[in-house]
């Protein structure tokens, strides 16, 4: 007899990520635009965890940072196939379909499910409403339990965010973890200097208390080179360890290059994007 090997949690992922959701006649770009359609073929594991577009407009700069919903996905949640069949039996059971309605249904009926950190009922979260980085957009039922966290995810498929969504999956998530859409860094590998959202618009110094610190979408952009002053000396500028820290030369300017890139305003080194 041979024994069914269940999916991975990257092949789930990358099954729910290729999902044909159907079309509908509110959905722009064409017949071909959707997410599921761009999806096919894709080998999501190799592709780039997130990518970071500057766009200059006269000397104030746009950052459009977007984040891998599949890189995403994968560092925080686990296929569970046995709460996945659980789910589906109940669906049958109670004659409901997959969808949202009955994904919550099923949360619901679970006598142990909480909310978050085991208070409330479970949340219904769309990421549409709310801050967010991600490449597509999530749907799913949260609740906590005595075995951990979980989810029934769906995964928007189509070009309207009202419809197109794949059916209901059910994962194990690493606590609560999944909230955390609108959250990464902006970084220097250079110098080291780093810049961080929990919003997704607003980038703020990493561990920023002292003089001179501001976001990094408020500096003046330039699309020319600037000069970048050489770095201070840190036995030149010690301080007590009360006062805030005297700050570093910086260009104050953001470059961004003719290639699309944007670079540090202390060392000039290429900005990356850490989901």
């Amino acid at each position: 007899m041979t024994t069914k090997t269940e999916p991975t949690t990257e092949n789930k992922l990358a099954e729910m990520l290729q999902e044909n959701t159907g079309a509908h006649f509110l959905d722009s770009g064409g017949t071909r635009d959707r997410h599921w359609q761009r999806n096919q073929g894709v080998d999501f594991a190799s592709t780039p965890e997130g990518k970071i577009e500057w766009y200059k407009r006269g000397e104030e700069v746009d950052i459009i940072a977007t984040v891998s919903v599949f890189h995403f996905l994968c560092a925080r949640l686990t296929y569970n196939p046995g709460l996945d069949r659980h789910f589906r039996e109940y669906l049958d059971r109670e004659g409901l379909d997959a969808d949202l309605c009955g994904a919550e249904s099923f949360a619901h009926s679970l006598n142990d499910a909480r909310g978050i950190c085991g208070e409330g009922e479970p949340p219904t979260v769309n990421t549409y409403n709310r801050d967010n980085l991600l490449s597509q957009v999530l749907q799913y039922v949260y609740w906590e339990d005595d075995n951990g966290a979980h989810v029934l995810l769906q995964i928007h498929g189509g070009r309207d965010v009202r419809g197109g969504y794949t059916d209901p999956v059910a994962f194990d998530v690493e606590e609560t973890t999944i909230f955390d859409n609108a959250r990464a860094s902006i970084y220097c590998g250079d110098c080291n200097h780093c810049w961080d959202t929990d919003d997704a618009n607003n980038w703020c110094p990493e561990g920023c208390y002292g003089q001179g610190c501001i976001n990094l979408e408020d500096y003046p952009a330039t699309d020319t080179r600037p000069n970048y002053p050489e770095k201070r000396d840190p036995a030149q500028r010690a301080l007590p360890i009360d006062l805030p820290q005297c700050p570093e030369p910086c260009a104050d300017v953001l470059w961004v290059d003719d290639d699309g890139n944007g670079h540090c305003p202390y060392c000039g080194g290429i900005l990356h994007l850490a989901p």
